[in-house]
């Protein structure tokens, strides 16, 4: 990978490349921005240039991609990188020797490794395990261990905090800690779409990097190199908002498009006084344990983005929706409901997806999101058995 290989960013990445030229580094940077627009493939590209062994790589801002650094870092196998993203509680244990405990250790270990394989591969790839409680406060007493030793060949470490807004309170107070007097051979990395929930402590010992979204015109363009036609790239590119990971997925998985439908029914469901039943089988479909956590968030992005399409409706701004191939669907439903107030469903909406994000019960999440929406949308108060 290299800066060409990132989507968009021209802004961010040239104040980069500018801080590593004059050697001015703050101690810790703050990566802020929606999900899935780059920021952590910035980083990852941002640490192998400060220690890229090349030596016109840092005055030239470009690594060379060549020496034995730039492929380590390829392979996220550097001593001086540390990716630190949310893991199962069970991985941060001492290791078991014989039993159950040990069977599962292994297989989340196994889990944990396939996250890293995938990641090599598409630097847009989210790093996140099904069961995991956040970032430890164990990893983030690894990480101070390893801030004890200076790297041996002189650059710096670099340690990527994905997804810092889901430190535990004892993580973030441990690593507030270790801010506060930062070994000068150390950089950080925080990297969040909710800076709201992170400490402000934190965040004032940081310098943010706000990352904006793509446009559909440049993903469409990065998606050229994964084949598929030319309609299904525009459309995966404008469905993706700008999220280039969402535009990958889209464009791969057929199976995304049944998230859609399953979102359009269980509205149909909801809205028809005569199918309450069916959806509240709906509900029970989407929070049943075969259903994983990044399946029912799927599901709640179309739904939203559907809220989304019949507020613009609403507006008169039909030819700026996102699910251009049902604008018909979108259209009918906007005018059935002319009171609805499709602001407060979409926010109801994401305000679900972010307490799935923190291990909410599926299903009290979505029982109590049927009822906001049915108030919103209807202004009646939907009665569940």
């Amino acid at each position: 990978m290299s800066w060409s290989d990132i989507v968009g960013q021209q802004k961010q990445i040239e104040l980069l490349r500018r801080a590593a030229q004059s050697g001015r580094l703050p101690n810790a940077y703050l990566f802020v921005g929606q999900d899935g627009i780059g920021k952590e493939a910035v980083a990852l590209e941002f640490a192998k240039l400060l220690n890229c062994l090349s030596p016109t790589a840092v005055q030239s801002g470009e690594a060379c991609d060549r020496c034995d650094s730039c492929k380590q870092f390829r392979d996220l196998a550097h001593p001086n990188l540390e990716l630190v993203f949310p893991i199962e509680g069970i991985l941060s244990k001492d290791i078991a020797e014989t039993g159950k405990d040990k069977e599962k250790q292994e297989e989340a270990l196994e889990r944990y490794k396939a996250l890293f394989e995938e990641k090599r591969k598409n630097p847009y790839f989210k790093m996140q395990m099904e069961k995991s409680m956040g970032i430890l406060a164990e990893q983030i007493e690894e990480l101070i261990r390893k801030s004890l030793y200076r790297p041996s060949d002189d650059k710096k470490r670099v340690y990527v905090i994905s997804q810092a807004e889901r430190m535990n309170l004892t993580a973030a107070n441990r690593l507030l800690k270790l801010l506060e007097e930062p070994p000068p051979f150390v950089l950080f990395v925080l990297i969040t779409s909710r800076p709201d929930q992170m400490l402000p402590t934190i965040v004032s010992r940081c310098q943010p990097l706000r990352f904006s979204a793509p446009t559909a015109d440049d993903i469409s363009e990065r998606l050229n190199l994964l084949g598929g036609s030319a309609e299904k790239r525009a459309f995966a590119a404008t469905y993706a908002r700008g999220s280039v990971a969402d535009a990958q997925a889209l464009l791969l998985d057929t199976s995304l498009q049944q998230f859609r439908n399953d979102a359009i029914e269980f509205l149909r469901y909801l809205l028809s006084p005569a199918r309450q039943l069916d959806m509240i089988r709906k509900t029970e479909e989407f929070t049943k344990k075969d259903r994983s956590r990044d399946e029912q968030l799927q599901t709640l992005s179309s739904l939203l983005l559907i809220f989304q399409d019949a507020l613009r409706m609403q507006h008169a701004e039909r030819f700026s929706i996102i699910n251009s191939d049902i604008s018909d669907v979108i259209a009918k439903f906007a005018q059935n409901f002319p009171n609805a107030d499709f602001t407060v469903a979409a926010k109801a909406v994401e305000d679900a997806m972010y307490q799935l994000t923190r291990n909410a019960n599926p299903t009290l999440t979505f029982s109590a999101l049927s009822i906001t929406l049915k108030r919103a949308l209807t202004g009646e108060t939907l009665l569940l058995a």
